[in-house]
């Protein structure tokens, strides 16, 4: 009876330092919300005098951004040049949006940031990855236990990856200081929506701050593993600006983009390259059928979101094969991605970040042939 008793008070004990560490310990991120300057707001009038306009689009995936980096490394050799300098429009979504924006880095803000050092932007890029990496993607143990490993409460530390974009942006940066035309994609998860984050032209003033890490926080704060972006105005007004990752509604935006940009620059020739950061392998290709017949809604459920996400990826390149079809000589795109199949790498499995190498490697051998068409048509730019 008294061990029953006893076991009941170390239960009632456990259970409520759970409910008060998830509700009450968990810190939340919160911004303040600022209008923009008129003045710090640019056009996109050189955009409108392009015949053709290059948009790059990095798709999301975690750690696995190293196998784009990788992979633009390898552009830039045969180039000679920073792959920046070849595209108008940039895009990308969770890690895709961390690329993106750090492309396009003014030179004097980067030079001041990588402290003398000589590395170009993909390679700081490399670089934060493979160092900050387990920083970010990892937790203390008790977060661990009393979050049931993430069912609980968001997985990871979202204060790891803001202390991580503050220090690699500064606290000073503007999105509007960037050098190209982006368009960072974040879900407006009060309603559901898509929003678009845009550094040029009148969509600017929407944006709730023109901080730059604290905008790239709000579209890479993956859902269940780091805590949603709340901005706030100073007097308490403004309500409703929680956002998050859109990886789980577009983790390839490439169709959402041109469609957005053939709209504000029409009658263009446009060209899309898709880095992509590996594709998910289903749980079914590694058993036989006599084990899947007795799967139920527990075993399945696990490759019906992967296999959600994989859909809609598709969708996307569907779209912009009809968009090529119906106008080939308009609308044309290189869709560049690798099978995570031996090895696989999980999109926050930092312990397993020298195999992305391995991986873009293979991209690349598998795709030489697309990727030097790609180089030829960049170089002829």
């Amino acid at each position: 009876m008294k061990v029953r008793y006893i076991t009941a008070i170390i239960v009632l004990i456990l259970g409520l330092l759970v409910y008060f560490y998830n509700h009450q310990f968990i810190q939340g991120v919160k911004f303040e919300s600022q209008p923009i300057a008129s003045e710090l707001i640019k056009s996109n009038e050189d955009l409108k005098k392009k015949e053709t306009i290059n948009i790059l689009i990095i798709e999301g995936g975690g750690v696995r951004g190293l196998i784009p980096l990788y992979l633009m490394r390898y552009i830039e050799e045969q180039l000679g040049r920073p792959i920046e300098e070849f595209f108008d429009v940039f895009s990308g979504v969770s890690t895709g949006a961390i690329i993106a924006t750090s492309l396009n880095i003014p030179d004097a803000e980067f030079n001041r940031l990588d402290s003398g050092k000589t590395l170009s932007k993909n390679e700081k890029l490399i670089s934060i990855y493979e160092n900050e990496s387990e920083y970010i993607f990892s937790a203390p143990w008790y977060h661990n236990i009393l979050t049931a490993n993430g069912y609980l409460s968001p997985k990871f530390k979202g204060s790891h990856l803001c202390k991580v974009l503050k220090k690699n942006y500064s606290t000073q940066m503007n999105f509007t200081s960037l050098n190209n035309y982006v368009i960072i994609p974040s879900l407006d998860i009060h309603n559901g929506q898509l929003h678009l984050f845009k550094n040029r032209g009148d969509e600017v003033g929407k944006l709730p701050t023109n901080t730059l890490y604290q905008l790239v926080l709000a579209a890479s704060s993956a859902e269940a593993y780091f805590t949603p972006v709340d901005f706030v105005t100073a007097d308490g007004t403004l309500s409703h600006r929680y956002f998050a990752d859109a990886a789980i509604t577009a983790n390839d935006p490439a169709s959402i983009i041109l469609h957005d940009v053939i709209n504000e620059f029409p009658d263009k020739n446009y060209y899309v390259l898709i880095l992509g950061s590996g594709i998910h392998p289903v749980q079914t290709m590694d058993f036989n059928y006599r084990s899947l017949k007795s799967w139920g809604k527990l075993r399945w459920f696990q490759d019906a979101i992967f296999s959600m996400t994989r859909s809609m990826d598709y969708q996307q390149i569907f779209s912009l094969e009809i968009a090529k079809s119906l106008a080939s000589s308009r609308v044309s795109y290189d869709y560049l991605n690798i099978q995570l199949i031996d090895p696989f790498v999980g999109p926050f499995d930092y312990k397993s970040i020298d195999k992305l190498k391995v991986l873009s490697d293979r991209l690349i051998e598998e795709n030489k042939a697309e990727i030097d068409r790609v180089i030829d048509s960049l170089e002829g730019e």
